[in-house]
């Protein structure tokens, strides 16, 4: 089970920032991630190895699933938390799907004053090191707090926005990160405009 951002910020602003590093958004995957028409998000790329089991999700809708939707409707489809835009499986937005996939609901995304990085707290990747069994034989190492799967400065991001998306009169909010490389990639949030004014408002003080 994965903390809450509360408490992962925190993690974080202890083990994983460097000097003068400041935690601006710990965000934790909340259902599934589409990309390419479609969701759930299909692998394609390596992936670390992690025996994460699956959250018990609602599978996205029918037409979700097999890409029978117009533009951005896939926003209305409650199972689905992501999504990613890209036009080559190099990009930066696909890497982000597959490693949210690999990670399910344990795989967070971090941004700070200075970088953006998707981890993993390590006790999820090595439940039994440092078990009781394993301290009494005094032949375990310390577990890292956060294990960091993908990182990058964070000029990476061209630039952070609020879109609202889906064709109903109420729309579905979300953040999109726009990468330097064209791809961009979506994460659902109600209060996506608050968000994006708080990363700006820590990159610009920074």
């Amino acid at each position: 089970m994965s903390r809450d951002r509360f408490k992962l910020a925190e993690i974080a602003q202890k083990h994983w920032v460097r000097d003068g590093e400041q935690i601006v958004w710990a965000v934790e995957r909340k259902g599934h991630v589409g990309s390419a028409g479609k969701a759930p998000h299909a692998l394609a790329g390596e992936v670390p190895q992690a025996e994460i089991i699956e959250p018990e999700w609602p599978l996205p809708t029918t037409a979700v699933s097999s890409g029978r939707f117009c533009t951005d409707e896939w926003a209305h489809d409650p199972a689905v938390w992501g999504w990613a835009h890209a036009q080559s499986p190099a990009q930066v937005a696909v890497r982000w799907a597959d490693l949210f996939t690999a990670g399910r609901d344990e795989c967070w995304l971090l941004l700070s004053n200075q970088r953006l990085g998707l981890v993993v707290e390590g006790e999820v990747l090595e439940p039994d090191r440092g078990g009781l069994f394993g301290r009494g034989r005094g032949s375990q190492r310390e577990v890292a707090p956060l294990v960091t799967w993908w990182e990058a400065p964070v000029g990476v991001a061209r630039r952070f926005l609020a879109v609202p998306l889906g064709r109903q009169v109420r729309p579905e909010w979300f953040v999109r990160v726009e990468f330097a490389d064209g791809s961009a990639f979506d994460f659902r949030d109600p209060q996506a405009e608050q968000s994006v004014r708080t990363a700006y408002a820590n990159l610009t003080s920074s």
